[in-house]
């Protein structure tokens, strides 16, 4: 009887203890359980602030000219120096750049000898034209006094024919006149020979210094084009204005397709600053509309300006100063006052 009652009792505390241990283990399992559901839980979206009517906006940008000058290579090369940098005033004329091109170079090195062989030619030739006239004049001379002598024995000899016909002179005198004369033909026609020659030979040297001359004026203009060419190397400024770019430094190659080697803001006093306003601003946003740019580099105070876009579709805000201070490069502000 007694060992019945103890064999209830030990299998209600093994009921008990199996009961608690089961609870337990689920309040564990709820406690393990509920933090990692609070960690994946998201906070609600931040509402966008609305843009009510009249709303000012403000961005911060670079200013720019509003009138810029593309300034390209004129020639291809390597750039050899750069005169300017970016922010320098410059003038009309003025030196900005050299470019190097050792192939322009080299055509006047050769245009430079060709016209100085050609040049030596031509001082030859009117040196040996000097030298044929003056033959021709000493020829023509001698010519003149042998044919005086021949004339002068030629009227001896037929006198003495004339005589040795009628018996009236000794056949030795005939004879003699008859040889002095064949002497002084024979000197006179080689004498007359000679004249002309050296005529014919001023004539033929007088063509060749033609042609020589006609060449050497063909080499003086190709010598002028290759140092045109070659001075088209200098780039200068084309107007009065302030250097806003420099796309090259010394050594880089440069094309003749390169169109903005560098850029002269022309007109200072009319500027100009991109803004990028986002989606819900930039759909409110109309041409023509007023705004404020403020340069807190140079003063607080406002410049007015107007909303416009680009060719590009950008928007912009136009503005014209006074204030010489204010440059293209420096940063502003520009508040914008929507509708």
């Amino acid at each position: 009887m007694v060992k019945a009652v103890r064999d209830r009792w030990f299998l209600a505390l093994a009921s008990l203890l199996m009961l608690g241990l089961v609870g337990g283990g689920i309040y564990v399992w709820k406690r393990g359980k509920t933090p990692a559901q609070k960690v994946q839980e998201a906070p609600p979206p931040l509402a966008e602030p609305v843009l009510q009517p009249g709303a000012e906006v403000s961005f911060t940008s670079v200013i720019q000219a509003q009138v810029v000058a593309p300034i390209g290579a004129p020639i291809e090369g390597t750039l050899e120096t750069v005169e300017v940098e970016v922010g320098a005033e410059v003038s009309e004329g003025q030196l900005l750049a050299r470019i190097k091109n050792l192939g322009l170079e080299a055509a006047q090195a050769e245009a430079q000898q060709d016209l100085e062989r050609v040049q030596t030619r031509v001082n030859n030739l009117e040196s040996s034209l000097i030298a044929a006239r003056l033959e021709v004049s000493r020829a023509v001379a001698d010519a003149d006094r042998a044919r005086v002598e021949y004339e002068k024995s030629d009227k001896a000899a037929e006198r003495q024919r004339m005589l040795y016909n009628e018996k009236a002179t000794p056949r030795l005198t005939f004879e003699k006149a008859q040889k002095d004369f064949a002497q002084a033909k024979a000197e006179y026609d080689a004498l007359r020979e000679q004249a002309r020659q050296a005529e014919e030979r001023v004539q033929n040297t007088t063509l060749e210094l033609d042609a020589a001359k006609r060449a050497l004026d063909e080499k003086k203009d190709s010598l002028e084009g290759a140092r045109a060419d070659l001075a088209v190397s200098e780039v200068h400024s084309p107007v009065d204005g302030v250097v806003v770019s420099v796309n090259g430094k010394v050594g880089d190659e440069v094309e003749r397709t390169m169109k903005d080697l560098f850029q002269v803001a022309v007109d200072l006093s009319q500027l100009q600053m991109i803004i990028e306003p986002d989606e819900r601003i930039a759909g409110k946003m109309t041409e023509g509309l007023p705004a404020l740019v403020q340069v807190l580099e140079i003063s607080s105070d406002a410049i007015s300006g107007e909303v416009k876009k680009t060719e590009s579709g950008q928007w912009k805000v136009e503005f014209t100063t006074g204030d010489v201070n204010i440059k293209p490069g420096l940063n502003a502000i520009v508040k914008v006052k929507l509708p």
